[in-house]
């Protein structure tokens, strides 16, 4: 829960200015993997998370053009958008790692008896270089589109970024 890892109130004045994003690995035979694991697997979530509300965003837009004018940008974003995310997405840090051993037993319904690592990662980006992450991707999105429809990307991603990052 993203409210037990942001108690102190330090935290909470940080809270406002950045977004977080959390990851936690299944079981793995090894402790540092499972960290690296949700480190770069949090990050990954993140872009995730911005090209869903990229792609919703725009969803009513591209799936309500009856000429289908904007078809180039419809493929577009199916087949790149989460690339061009994770690209544009820079200022990603580590805020806090947490893992566990656990034990798995045979007799307890596990297929062997062994002992695996869960490792849980946070990360925040800072709402300013989300804003970033969102121009980049406007631009890419822009080049995709002809000229009359260049407008509404602009216009729909703008206000998308906005709602994403409110402060």
């Amino acid at each position: 829960d993203l409210d037990e890892w942001l108690d102190d109130e330090e935290e909470e004045d940080d809270f406002k200015s950045h977004k977080y994003y959390i990851y936690s690995t299944e079981p793995k035979s090894s402790q540092s993997m499972s960290c690296e694991l949700a480190k770069a697997k949090a990050a990954s979530s993140a872009a995730a998370e911005i090209s869903t509300y990229i792609k919703n965003s725009l969803a009513q837009s591209v799936h309500g053009d009856p000429n289908g004018k904007k078809s180039d940008l419809s493929e577009y974003i199916q087949n790149n958008l989460l690339k061009e995310v994770e690209a544009s997405l820079v200022g990603a840090q580590i805020y806090k790692t947490y893992w566990e051993k656990r034990r798995f037993e045979k007799e307890k319904g596990a297929l062997k008896d062994w002992d695996g690592y869960v490792c849980t990662s946070l990360i925040k980006v800072s709402k300013e270089q989300l804003k970033i992450a969102f121009e980049r991707t406007q631009k890419a999105l822009e080049s995709k589109v002809n000229n009359s429809a260049k407008e509404e990307v602009k216009n729909l991603l703008e206000k998308a970024s906005k709602k994403y990052t409110q402060e």
